[in-house]
């Protein structure tokens, strides 16, 4: 007895390891889900999430679940940390395995943001014609999302524009302006007038990008506003207008105090700073802005220069977490093949018990099957003998309302004869007497009973008249039924009113069926 009590105490704690350890599991994956979400809203809120590394745990924990769903967009905005925190390698590894978990999953979503922040990196690093193809390729996986695939084919003008192909960044910005609008996304329609008025700028068409810039100005936000405002005063400075300069240069300083701008703006407005001293002759203000262009330039270079560096320390740092990772993994393995043990252990036990319990079940239900298989044909037996008295009992039953159905056929058909026969006889009296009144009364007395009597009169005629039917259809076709029958009733002396009485009209109808059938016998 203690025993089996022992094995089924392992047994309830095997079962209570692993609910545990579901449960578990179930939960983590609740809490990655909600730290994904988490960093997804800051980034897409423009805060700064350089600080949220417990992406890189959620990361880790989809990846060891083969969760691929859940891994594409934490890899993604793991991608987006590591930008933030300028590991440029390290991100470019993120956003190619969102890439890739997102193709796998079906998740177009996380590989097509996957492809655009390629191109950004791409791009930042001087790789413009790299860049193209991964803005082609996530607008392309956008679909049917017209506002992003106008981002993205933005983004592929606005490269064309660096690489100098003119013709092909106006069919991009073309098609981009024409999905932004449709899609009433008023920020990347103001982003592509942008882009228009710099291929205006750099094809010498000044008018033409003022008017663009006019069109972006009132679209664009606070963030975008101090570009657009820089790029209609870069036109001004072109067309020599210095009213309209000073105006916008002024708009666009108060907006750049408002707002922080990135590097590269800060050092497109101290390039045009130096520019619009220069055209004044200020060569003094012309040198500050130079040596503040150059602090920003040298800042973005050493950034660069810095990546390069960040990159094989963090490409370091990403094989020691992936060494670590490992050994976490033979760690948990490890564990896992002491459950397994000891589970196969409980198991074998249990089918143990199981087949001892079967066994006796099986002898008993053998048992009982045999009881219950005399029981069943003693009853099938009974059923057959019941059947059979039931089937007897029906076929007496057939043949005495065969016999009573054969007697009533024989007894109608007799009636039918005699009742032909009747008929027969009164026309042959008709034929030779047609003014015996008793003899047509029969006739009618027999014929028109029932609703086909015209089709008994007719078959009835021709008995005693064959041909004479066919005769008159075939010399007079255009006789109507009521003109026809009249034709076969003139073969007896009947007065107007039997004739009327037959037909069942009046003894007016009666003389005009008589008068038609009169006109069309003389025309034939």
């Amino acid at each position: 007895m203690s025993w089996y009590r022992l094995k089924y105490a392992a047994l309830a704690l095997l079962f209570g390891l692993l609910l545990f350890s579901s449960c578990n599991t179930k939960g983590k994956t609740e809490r990655m889900q909600a730290v994904v979400a988490e960093v997804r809203d800051a980034y897409k809120a423009y805060e700064d999430i350089s600080h949220r590394e417990d992406i890189f745990e959620a990361y880790d924990f989809f990846v060891s679940q083969k969760d691929y769903e859940n891994a594409a967009p934490a890899a993604l905005y793991s991608g987006c940390v590591r930008q933030s925190k300028k590991e440029y390698e390290a991100a470019m590894n993120c956003y190619k395995e969102a890439d890739r978990y997102g193709r796998m999953t079906g998740d177009s979503v996380s590989a097509a943001f996957a492809q655009y922040y390629i191109g950004d990196l791409l791009n930042a690093a001087g790789n413009e014609a790299e860049a193209i193809t991964n803005y082609k390729a996530a607008a392309a996986l956008w679909g049917d999302s017209l506002s992003r695939k106008a981002r993205c084919l933005n983004a592929v003008a606005m490269m064309d524009l660096v690489v100098d192909e003119y013709d092909s960044a106006f069919v991009y910005l073309e098609q981009a302006l024409n999905l932004a609008q449709t899609a009433q996304d008023k920020v990347t329609e103001a982003s592509v007038w942008n882009n228009y008025s710099v291929a205006y700028q750099l094809t010498d068409d000044n008018e033409a990008a003022l008017d663009c810039l006019r069109k972006a100005l009132p679209l664009s936000d606070e963030k975008r506003r101090p570009v657009a405002l820089l790029n209609l005063a870069k036109v001004f400075l072109a067309m020599g207008e210095r009213d309209s300069l000073q105006y916008y240069k002024t708009q666009m300083l108060n907006a750049i105090e408002q707002t922080d701008i990135s590097p590269e703006t800060q050092a497109a407005v101290y390039g045009f700073l130096i520019k619009d001293a220069l055209a004044v002759g200020d060569y003094e203000k012309a040198y500050q802005f130079e040596k503040q262009h150059e602090q920003v330039a040298l800042e973005l270079l050493s950034d660069q220069s810095q990546s390069s560096v960040l990159e094989i320390q963090k490409k370091y740092d990403f094989e020691a977490q992936a060494n670590q990772h490992n050994r976490q993994m033979l760690s948990r393995q490890r564990v896992i093949i002491v459950l397994t043990i000891v589970l196969i252990v409980a198991l074998v036990l249990v089918t143990i018990l199981i087949l001892n319990a079967l066994k006796k079940k099986r002898i008993e239900a053998e048992i009982n099957a045999n009881l219950l298989e005399l029981k069943k044909r003693n009853a099938q037996q009974q059923q057959e003998h019941t059947a059979m008295q039931a089937q007897y009992d029906e076929l007496q039953k057939q043949n005495a309302q065969q016999s009573e159905l054969q007697a009533e056929f024989g007894d109608k058909l007799k009636d039918e004869y005699l009742q032909k026969c009747h008929i027969i006889r009164c026309f042959e009296v008709l034929s030779r007497d047609r003014n015996n009144p008793m003899a047509f009364k029969d006739l009618e007395k027999s014929l028109f009973e029932g609703e086909d009597h015209w089709t008994s009169f007719e078959a009835a005629f021709e008995g005693v008249h064959p041909g004479f039917i066919a005769s008159v259809k075939e010399h007079y076709p255009d006789l109507t039924e009521t003109e026809f029958r009249y034709c076969l009733l003139s073969n007896f002396k009947l007065s107007r009113q039997e004739y009327a009485d037959v037909l069942g009209c009046s003894v007016y109808n009666v003389d005009k069926v008589r008068a038609s059938l009169n006109n069309k016998m003389k025309k034939e």
